[in-house]
């Protein structure tokens, strides 16, 4: 039987799970990690919000005037919240920071006011440097921050000792290193070498290669629709 970890909030991991288990694959939920949201800036002028999370947007929820404010995704599924929330232009990179940031430059003008991006604490590339010295206003606000577990709880202590886990899912290079430091520091590493990292990018790999893996696998595209259909490769 496949049973997938997912150490993701439950807002997440629900919709996720019951995606694994129309492909037959069962989900152990065991978040490791909260966001906690910051209230926002005062917003001088804004040509456009920037969004490279799901958290980042969560963050919006109650700020009403900003919903006719163009909104720029990092990705699909976070587009797709975006319009479930309400807001009114939505324009989706469909996959990287890079992408993202060219995106940007071949819709908004350096003349039509500040560009925002509301992030976490960790961001991967610096999307407000490149917008800077290409002549926009561009500014960066840390809107959540991530709370971590301290300690494995003792129902998934009690799924890893049983060896009921054969993969886990790991969706950025912060997250992944909760994990990996809690189970160094339960002293657990033998555990994992008997599952497979899913893995939505190579710089997350590279964080979950601290541990010994039965198989460390990379998503083609950094998307979670690809991270779901592994399990279709894979009978």
């Amino acid at each position: 039987m496949r049973r997938v970890l997912l150490i993701r909030p439950l807002e997440d991991a629900l919709p996720l799970a019951k995606i694994l288990e129309s492909k037959g694959v069962e989900s152990l939920l065991h978040p490791l990690f909260e966001p906690r949201f910051l209230p926002l800036p005062p917003l001088k002028t804004p040509q456009a919000l920037i969004i490279t999370s799901k958290n980042a947007l969560r963050a919006l929820e109650g700020y009403e005037e900003l919903k006719e404010i163009p909104l720029y995704v990092v990705g699909d599924q976070t587009a797709r919240l975006a319009q479930v929330r309400g807001f009114l232009k939505v324009l989706s990179a469909s996959g990287t920071t890079q992408e993202l940031t060219k995106l940007i430059l071949g819709h908004a003008h350096p003349e039509k006011g500040v560009l925002y991006h509301f992030s976490g604490e960790v961001v991967k590339g610096n999307i407000v440097h490149e917008l800077r010295f290409r002549g926009f206003e561009a500014e960066r606000h840390i809107v959540y921050h991530i709370q971590e577990a301290e300690s494995l709880s003792g129902p998934l202590l009690i799924d890893l000792q049983n060896k009921d886990i054969s993969h886990i899912m790991f969706f950025s290079p912060h997250t992944t290193t909760i994990f990996v430091k809690l189970i160094i520091k339960n002293a657990l590493e033998k555990i994992t070498s008997r599952m497979t990292a899913l893995c939505l990018s190579h710089d997350v790999a590279e964080e979950a290669g601290f541990l010994e893996w039965k198989k460390i696998w990379v998503s083609p595209q950094p998307a979670t629709q690809n991270m779901t259909g592994y399990f279709d490769e894979e009978k």
